[in-house]
């Protein structure tokens, strides 16, 4: 019935097939995450792996007829032929034999699973595996389910990791022709030269170096060639499928909720122009701190060598924040350079329109000249200022050990009723078992630390484990959080991890030298003065209608 109503509003017979054929994926889809959820375990320990499966059912079909023929029908299909209108049909083409190409492939490969004696595959691998095979979209969509441990059952995240987003760089070929037409002109009128070897090369993008005609050393972040066609294709149809199931009563309203979060993410996260107005905009924020001059930066944005599937940046020169010998050749005290990352973020969280949502190593640089540099604003968050305040507050409690602090800070940046004095004590105390169930993490980094940044990676399973554990405490309380919280939790622990590479002895509850630390300054506020050789940026209060 999904297949037939979303077929019926697509004015191509190509796109009817594609639509019917991602309807049956979607379905898959859907009722694999529906089946696969976490209810509340008896305590915190059980709960990192606990999962079972809710009840659902299908509509009859006399129901179903009612809801096809019903006013909301209507209005859907009207929705859906709106959208069916804006795909390019060679596209369109394109991808449906993409799709039956990689049904094919994961089918063969699971019948193939069936049939050894080796375990059948999980349902988890087999939609990787589909992921893989169709290529960008669905890479992305991978990735948005590992990042999202709110969102998603923990199977999913773990097995999502995988994910690869490395891909075979585009020919040099393609990469001119794109940026000629991005440009309007000739390369040769822009830049003195271009590396046509990528830096690096993924699923979306692929990056180059270059120097423009004016002499500075840039890097290019070309868009592959037919991803936007192929993008908003899939992602629209996924999020129609979405619509169409919730109609017939197979899913409910959470899971279009979050096809349209997810769709709203990636089409962001290729958004170039967006991405430069975002670079662009944090430089003011950093520019309204007038201390940060000289520690802290971005990268420049050449708008004139930029366009909708090109962007022109600025090329910096530095180390991972997590590579701590090489931080060490550039900022003799690896702790401050930290300080400054930290104080950064937390100000940005606090005050600016936005936060950095991706903070891993290889957004946060220590440059050759010392300064701390945040790099790629194509995934960003935006939180209300109680939220803020909730986040700061479980900062300061987090490392401290004070749970009772993290359940009330946690209280603070859900969306609950307050909870009563028993409830938070029993909420502070399974939220002290979560967090010493993944304590360990700790030790495991600050043991490989000094083998260098490839043995001290954040590990990515570990972080999104712990983000999903505290969710489905907080879920037992009636708590619950947006997509934005798995973001600003995430970054946090990103922090905390690198507080044990780079400064194990910090002590980041009483440190004075976090603005989070100090009172407000008396007056209308501003920045703190340079203070024992380290700059700390004052922390501004929110407004009261800060959204």
């Amino acid at each position: 019935c999904a297949s037939l109503l979303a077929a019926s509003s697509c004015p191509s017979s190509s796109l009817g097939l594609y639509q019917t054929m991602l309807s049956l994926l979607s379905l898959a889809l859907g009722l694999s995450l529906l089946t696969t959820s976490r209810p509340p375990a008896p305590r915190a320990a059980a709960r990192l792996a606990a999962s079972s499966a809710p009840s659902f059912s299908l509509p009859s079909p006399i129901e179903t007829l009612k809801r096809l023929s019903s006013a909301e029908a209507r209005e859907l299909q009207r929705e859906l032929l709106e959208l069916a209108f804006e795909q390019d049909p060679q596209v369109v083409v394109r991808r449906s034999l993409d799709l039956a190409r990689a049904v094919r492939v994961v089918g063969s490969e699971t019948v193939q699973g069936l049939s050894s004696a080796a375990a059948a595959p999980e349902p988890p691998v087999i939609l990787r595996r589909m992921c893989e095979e169709l290529g960008a979209t669905y890479v992305k969509l991978g990735q948005f389910i590992a990042s999202s441990p709110t969102l998603f059952p923990p199977e999913y995240v773990q097995e999502f990791q995988k994910c690869l987003d490395a891909t075979p760089p585009m020919p040099w070929s393609d990469v001119k022709e794109i940026v000629e037409a991005e440009l309007g002109r000739p390369i040769g009128q822009v830049y003195a030269s271009v590396d046509e070897t990528p830096l690096a090369a993924a699923s979306i993008a692929q990056v180059h170096a270059a120097r423009l005609l004016s002499g500075e050393d840039v890097v290019l972040k070309v868009q592959k060639k037919g991803v936007q066609g192929s993008l908003k294709a899939d992602l629209d149809l996924l999020y129609a499928n979405a619509r169409v199931l919730q109609l017939l009563g197979v899913v409910t309203a959470e899971l279009s909720d979050v096809v349209a979060t997810l769709r709203s993410a990636i089409l962001e996260e290729i958004d170039f122009v967006l991405e430069a107005q975002r670079t662009e905009q944090f430089a003011e924020f950093l520019a309204r701190s007038p201390e940060l001059d000289g520690v802290v930066t971005v990268p420049k944005v050449y708008r004139a060598a930029s366009a909708s599937r090109l962007l022109t940046l600025e090329r910096l020169y530095g180390v991972p924040l997590i590579d701590l010998e090489s931080v060490r050749k550039y900022q003799p005290q690896p702790e401050l350079a930290l300080i400054v990352a930290l104080n950064t973020w937390v100000s940005s969280v606090l005050t600016n329109e936005w936060f950095h949502a991706d903070v891993h190593a290889g957004n946060l640089l220590v440059l050759t000249d010392g300064r701390v540099a945040f790099i790629d604003f194509g995934i960003v968050g935006a939180i209300p200022a109680a939220t803020a305040e909730g986040m700061l507050d479980f900062v300061r409690s987090f490392p401290a050990g004070d749970m009772a602090g993290v359940g009330r800070a946690l209280e603070k940046m859900g969306f609950t009723k307050e909870l009563s004095e028993e409830q938070s004590a029993a909420f502070a105390k399974d939220i002290g078992e979560v967090i010493a169930s993944i304590d360990s993490m700790t030790a495991d980094i600050a043991t490989t630390a000094s083998a260098g940044a490839a043995a001290s990676a954040i590990d990515e399973t570990q972080l999104n484990r712990a983000v999903a554990a505290v969710a489905r405490v907080a879920e037992g309380y009636g708590i619950r959080f947006p997509r934005e919280f798995a973001l600003l939790i995430k970054q946090v622990l990103y922090f905390d991890r690198y507080t044990s590479l780079l400064a194990p002895g910090l002590d980041v509850l009483n440190d004075e030298r976090l603005s989070m630390n100090r009172p407000p300054p008396p007056g209308d506020g501003g920045v703190s003065s340079v203070e024992g050789g380290s700059v700390a940026v004052e922390v501004l209060p929110p407004e009261d209608d800060a959204e």
